[in-house]
């Protein structure tokens, strides 16, 4: 049996296909561009074409309905399509819509990968609380919706961003207009302007069955910090446990935004502000969640969750809680350190502290290490985060000593 993958080149693509080999599934492997094709050819292909059955590249098709109509011809019984990863979610979408998959049609993911239209969607047909927001294309109407929240800082963000890239906070009417200038140039869609919302920001992360039902299988705490000037930087994230309340208000609202958005068969990867008047979303993807927290929520869990995100994406299965192991979950405590870069290093000579960082009691394992010979950027997103450092515990006292001695030990010249 075969199904459809968009781009398998990443660590989430290489859990999905060896999962899905073992149940004697192979992928038949879309491209969406010449340059996700050569990053197969030279770096996945070596560890995952034994799963990988055909290969199509978008670009060289005259349109979708004929590259769909060729991989209908050579394989007319395909189970699924995994489009795993935001960039290329749309074309999975559109493929599976026109292959009769069953996956979200192209309507519904556009309404989570644009964020002015998510919101847009959210306030007409959801009963749940959406800050205000505008899509600006000049100064006059940037200025015109500050005048109309009337509070600063005033959020400003690509419609199409990922990972915090481009994403900053006004706090006057110049700042203001040079980052939607800044935004309009990163070319991630429109200029994206939001009511901001204080509190703290929380993480939720689950799978949507083909009901619409949501199993929120994992949810976080950011703790964001500045960064030489830059305010949204990824410090660490700190496991909630399922017992506290605010687990269980966050998947109610998370699953009131899914319902509303018409979700089904996907992972999903919700940001969520918490103030004195309760959640508020800052957005949602329909992908599992990025700097490899699935792969430290399976650890909690006992469970892989690409695994069972594998399942749902190719079959109409119902959800049950007790596909995961919250009691396991909620007996560690567990954190995310992210190595903050305050000085940049075109090429890094060498890396300090990873045996002493090895050697700590709650130490789980390195989700990010730059190796020698790399660059370590400036941190101000999360694709330019130093290291992730995952840390597993039953003693958060433990965590937190751990948590300080990274900090203190990892570190490049």
């Amino acid at each position: 049996m075969a199904y459809l993958i968009i781009d398998p080149c990443g660590d989430y693509p290489s859990h999905l296909m060896r999962f899905l080999a073992g149940r004697d599934k192979g992928a038949v492997a879309v491209f969406s561009s010449p340059g996700r094709y050569m990053l197969w050819r030279d770096k996945w292909s070596k560890s995952l074409e034994q799963w990988v059955l055909d290969e199509f590249l978008a670009t060289q098709a005259p349109s979708l309905a004929s590259l769909a109509a060729h991989i209908h011809h050579a394989w007319p019984r395909l189970e699924g399509v995994i489009p795993w990863d935001e960039e290329s979610i749309l074309l999975g979408a559109d493929l599976g819509e026109r292959l009769g998959l069953g996956w979200n049609p192209r309507r519904v993911i556009e309404r989570c990968r644009d964020k002015a239209v998510m919101k847009d969607w959210l306030r007409q047909h959801a009963g749940v609380r959406i800050n205000a927001a505008r899509v600006v294309s000049d100064g006059h109407q940037a200025l015109e919706f500050q005048r109309q929240v009337g509070s600063w800082p005033v959020v400003v963000k690509p419609t199409e961003g990922s990972g915090s890239e481009n994403v900053f906070f006004a706090t006057d009417d110049d700042e203001l207009l040079s980052r939607c200038q800044r935004v309009m140039q990163s070319g991630d869609g429109g200029v994206l302007l939001e009511e901001f919302i204080g509190g703290r920001e929380f993480a939720v992360n689950g799978i949507v069955d083909a009901r619409g039902d949501l199993l929120v299988t994992d949810v976080w705490v950011y703790d964001r910090r500045t960064n030489r000037g830059a305010p949204n930087v990824y410090y660490q994230s700190i496991k909630v446990s399922s017992r506290e309340a605010v687990f269980h208000s966050l998947g109610n609202y998370a699953a009131a935004v899914v319902e509303s958005l018409e979700l089904r068969r996907a992972p999903i990867h919700m940001e969520v502000k918490v103030d004195d008047r309760g959640p508020c979303l800052i957005e949602v993807g329909a992908r599992l969640s990025g700097a490899n927290l699935p792969m430290l929520a399976s650890k909690l869990h006992g469970r892989s969750l690409f695994e069972l995100a594998a399942c749902h994406y190719l079959a109409d299965l119902p959800l049950k809680r007790s596909e995961v192991d919250f009691e396991r979950y909620d007996r560690f405590e567990a954190r995310v350190i992210n190595g903050v870069q305050a000085d940049p290093i075109p090429r890094i000579r060498a890396v300090h502290g990873v045996r002493e960082v090895e050697a700590l009691p709650s130490f789980d394992g390195f989700g990010l290490l730059r190796p020698v010979g790399t660059s370590a950027p400036l941190s101000v997103d999360v694709d330019s985060r130093a290291y992730d450092v995952f840390l597993i515990h039953p003693d958060g006292d433990q965590i937190r000593r751990d948590a300080e001695a990274v900090r203190r030990l990892l570190g490049y010249d």
